[in-house]
């Protein structure tokens, strides 16, 4: 029987959906297949292409890997026709990755004798999964299924090599995510005064109108900072720009512990309430400060945050040396050791 695993994820501008989930399928999927544990053609994507949620297929267009875009609602979060394709699938093995499955979708995906994992859910349907990674939410319950911690997540490459802390920030880089559902851009921008002249800023966009682009281009020339504020779209060279930052700026999806794993110091500003409890913990960890008031936009909190950031060398190295620590960047690696010692008939040896 030919081996088929599904990456259930969506992207788009729906609350909550952003561009992560499918970045950290896509990552984990490549690992699987660059280590032998799957062949490229053993894996499908699923991915939702209905309003709000029309980035999957855009992510999905150049990854090497098959992918089936559905609409007209047919693979709506937890319905019964979501059930039911999954249901008649030729998989074995189904990765859910998104904020909440119900217990009637994953108890009826496993009467069809498939196995399920789930990834940062908050859903009832966690519990009854075969297996349960928790690599962001620390507030969910206990179970026999559940493995959590920062040493799970799995982001966007399989390994980090940070760069040493410089005495003076001459770089920052600002970036909230595939969508900017709170046009924190903006705000950022109105709020960057306190920056110095020897600071060079790189912004990062991911999914923006052309309308809200030249907004922010002719705010950056109205204010002359055109020779220091440079805007990048879905930039191929992503990696190398958030590595070479001094700090940074960000939403608290995914990118901000793409910036910890590189030991770049960072002020988060949440896009919704799941970020806002990421950001807190890791200002606990000391790992980021809180640029917010909670999810109230503050221009004191923020601009008091990226002057202390901007002017305190021992703070930024303190916060890089808990960053490291915390966040390795391994996390794929530990999954896939997860994944093949419980599910060996799955998984090419």
């Amino acid at each position: 029987m030919k081996r088929k695993v599904i990456f259930r994820c969506d992207a788009g501008h729906a609350p909550e959906i952003g561009t992560g989930h499918i970045t950290r399928s896509k990552t984990l999927a490549n690992n699987l297949v660059e280590k032998g544990f799957l062949r490229r053609s053993d894996i499908i994507f699923y991915t939702r292409n209905d309003p709000d949620y029309d980035l999957g297929e855009k992510y999905l267009a150049e990854s090497g890997y098959e992918y089936q875009v559905f609409a007209n609602n047919e693979l709506e979060a937890n319905s019964s026709s979501e059930l039911n394709i999954l249901k008649n699938s030729n998989a074995i093995l189904i990765v859910m990755d998104r904020l909440e499955t119900t217990d009637d979708l994953i108890k009826g995906v496993l009467l069809s004798e498939k196995k399920i994992i789930t990834f940062d859910d908050y859903g009832s349907g966690r519990v009854f999964a075969d297996l349960a990674i928790s690599a962001i939410f620390d507030n969910v319950c206990t179970f026999d299924n559940l493995v959590r911690g920062y040493e799970y997540l799995v982001l966007s490459k399989s390994s980090y090599r940070p760069l040493p802390v410089k005495k003076n920030v001459a770089k920052i880089v600002a970036t909230f995510g595939g969508h900017d559902a709170r046009n924190l851009c903006q705000f950022f921008l109105e709020n960057s005064s306190g920056i110095p002249d020897s600071c060079s800023v790189d912004i990062i966009l991911g999914s923006c109108k052309k309308s809200v682009l030249q907004k922010y281009i002719q705010y950056i020339e109205s204010k002359q900072l055109d020779h220091r504020f440079k805007l990048h779209v879905f930039p191929e060279n992503y990696h190398e720009i958030i590595a070479n930052a001094d700090l940074a700026v960000t939403s608290g999806g995914l990118s901000i512990f793409e910036f910890s794993a590189y030991g770049v110091p960072t002020i988060g500003l949440p896009q919704y309430e799941h970020q806002l409890r990421t950001i807190e913990n890791l200002r606990d960890a000391g790992i980021s400060f809180l640029g917010s008031d909670g999810m109230a936009m503050s221009s004191e909190n923020f601009k008091s945050s990226l002057s202390r950031m901007i002017h305190d060398f021992n703070c930024r190295n303190t916060m890089a040396m808990s960053a490291r620590k915390s966040i390795d960047g391994g996390g794929v690696h530990r999954i896939i050791k997860l994944l093949t010692e419980k599910f060996p008939d799955i998984f090419y040896a």
